[in-house]
Order: structure tokens, then C-alpha cells, then sequence
């Protein structure tokens, strides 16, 4: 019943967007994440597994008042957590259904519609940035036109005065090439691998990437286990000149390092510019349409 079967993939599907979600212990943002992607997707596909809150009540409810758009599954099977000795033990064996990457198969598997997108339950849609975004995603798919679209979201937190901001000291993106709009077939699914979930390398190498914005805030640094106070910018400063700088230096970097890796093992990038490169270049248009008080705190 829930061992994956890669012939779901192949299955034909009607034209339109399903995201889908792995939820575990939840409760806290669920409802904001699908209330504010709903909107924007043919449906959302809401898979819970070893809840012991209130997700699997409130995916009920959001299942009930939309019934057209919603549909929520139980994932009974534990699933190893990344990182701990029993999930290193599944590398390999992707068909185990106490493996992350077959709960996240049998998830993918369950869309009903040609175009996927992997959604997480503390991701808070900005709408007047994913409203367009949408419509180009659809309209490149309608065309033919086979393409990884990717995107961002910006990483918030409050201080310790209770202020919103951008986390300063950490990772102040989230979404760095590992979520993105796909079509669904043969090739779009995921592997275990050591340290994280992985999605089919082939097929990545295989279609073209294109960057597509900041689209959502990440709520993470807000949840109750991890909401220790930590330090913040404002968003003016994050789009600041000088941040740009610091942003465009530690990507020089990181780009520098990669190159090193792809000598040393012989790899080809095919000309494709990386992700973080088209973000950083899109980033002050796309900033611009942001407002922290109207996307998030009005919100929360």
C-alpha cells in the first residue's frame, strides 16, 4: 500500500499545478501555508506522517471547506529521520517505505495534475509575486517548453525586541535549488542520500533552470521549537548596496569552489548559469516588489 510504484509516474495527468507537502507535527503555520498557495495551484496534495498535534484535525478541516482542491493522506510507516544511522542505512534502497524518498515518492505520486511543486508547511506564499510567476510557468509547460523553474524564499525571524526582519547571521535564503516547478514523468523523483533527500541529479542536468524569484517567506526561525531570538535586518537594509556586496561576494566564493570541484572531477555545467547567480542578478527588481509589514507581519 505504500511502497512507491514508479509506473505512477508515468501515468498520463491533466494539465495544471499540484503541490504537494510531507507534514509532520505542523500545527503551527499548516493552515497559513495552504491558505495562501491555494489560490495559485489546481490543488494541494497533503501527505501527513507520525503527527502527534493537531495537523492531521486541521488538513481535515482545510479538506472539508476544499473539497475541489484539497487532498490529505495518511503515510502510516515511520520514516527515518536525514541523518540518523537507520535513514544512512536506506541509502540505496529507495524502495524502502521507511525511506524519506519513498514518502516523498508515494507524495509525488498521488498529483493529479502534469506539473508539480514541492511545498513546505511553514512557507507563507507573497501573492503579487507568485500570481505572475504562475502564469509564466504555465504558459512555458502549455508551450513545451521542458524547464526546471526554481525559486526562493527569504528566511525571517524576530529579534529580541519581538521586531521582524531577515535573519543577519545565517542563511538569510531559503530555496537554494532544491525546490522548483517540474512535470511529472519518468525522471522527477527523489533518492536517499546521506545527508538529505535528493532529487533525480539526471534529470536536473538534463533541463534547463530558470530562476523565477523570491515567491514566499520562510516562517522556520518562527516555529515554537526553533523561535529563539536571533538578530535581524530590516529589509531596506537587505536590499542596501552594501548588503548586494556582501551577497555578490560570498557567491564569487561559492562559485569559485564549485569551479574547483568541477575540474578536479571533470563535470560539465553545459553553459547553465547557477541559480544562486540568476537570483543574485534578479534580486533588486524582485526585492522590489516585496514589503515585509504587508507579506508577513500583517500575516502572522
Amino acid at each position: 500500500e505504500f511502497k512507491f510504484n514508479p509506473d505512477d509516474l508515468r501515468r498520463p495527468r491533466k494539465f495544471g499545478i499540484s503541490a504537494y507537502m510531507r507534514i509532520k507535527n505542523e500545527a503551527q503555520f499548516v493552515r497559513l501555508a495552504v491558505e495562501s498557495h491555494l489560490p495559485f495551484y489546481d490543488e494541494i496534495v497533503c501527505v501527513y506522517n507520525d503527527c502527534s498535534d493537531a495537523t492531521p484535525e486541521i488538513l481535515a478541516e482545510l479538506q472539508r471547506r476544499h473539497p475541489d482542491k484539497i487532498r490529505v493522506f495518511h503515510y502510516a510507516p515511520p520514516v527515518h529521520p536525514v541523518g540518523t544511522p537507520a535513514h544512512t542505512a536506506t541509502v540505496g534502497d529507495d524502495a524502502n517505505i521507511n525511506s524519506v524518498a519513498n514518502y516523498y515518492n508515494w507524495t509525488l505520486a498521488k498529483c493529479a495534475y502534469s506539473i508539480a511543486c514541492k511545498l513546505d508547511a511553514d512557507h507563507l506564499a507573497i501573492p503579487h509575486k507568485l500570481e505572475p510567476a504562475i502564469a509564466k510557468i504555465k504558459t512555458e509547460f502549455a508551450a513545451g517548453r521542458d524547464k526546471l523553474f526554481l525559486f526562493s524564499g527569504l528566511n525571517i525571524a524576530k529579534d529580541a525586541t519581538g521586531k521582524l526582519g531577515i535573519v543577519r547571521d545565517s542563511e538569510q535564503f531559503s530555496g537554494n535549488g532544491d525546490i522548483c516547478y517540474h512535470r511529472i514523468d519518468a525522471r522527477s523523483f527523489f533518492e536517499n542520500r546521506r545527508s538529505v533527500e535528493h532529487f533525480n541529479n539526471a534529470y536536473r542536468r538534463g533541463v534547463p533552470g530558470e530562476y523565477v524569484g523570491v515567491l514566499y517567506m520562510h516562517l522556520k526561525h518562527l516555529k515554537a521549537a526553533h523561535a529563539a531570538a536571533c538578530p535581524v535586518m530590516s529589509l531596506d537594509e537587505f536590499k542596501s548596496a552594501r548588503h548586494m556586496k556582501t551577497l555578490t561576494a560570498k557567491l564569487k566564493l561559492t562559485r569559485r569552489l564549485r569551479l574547483a570541484l568541477l575540474r578536479r572531477f571533470a563535470l560539465l555545467r553545459g553553459g547553465k548559469t547557477p541559480m544562486r547567480m540568476q537570483r543574485l542578478l534578479s534580486l533588486p527588481d524582485d526585492l522590489a516588489e516585496v514589503d515585509l509589514q504587508r507579506d508577513a507581519t500583517d500575516k502572522l
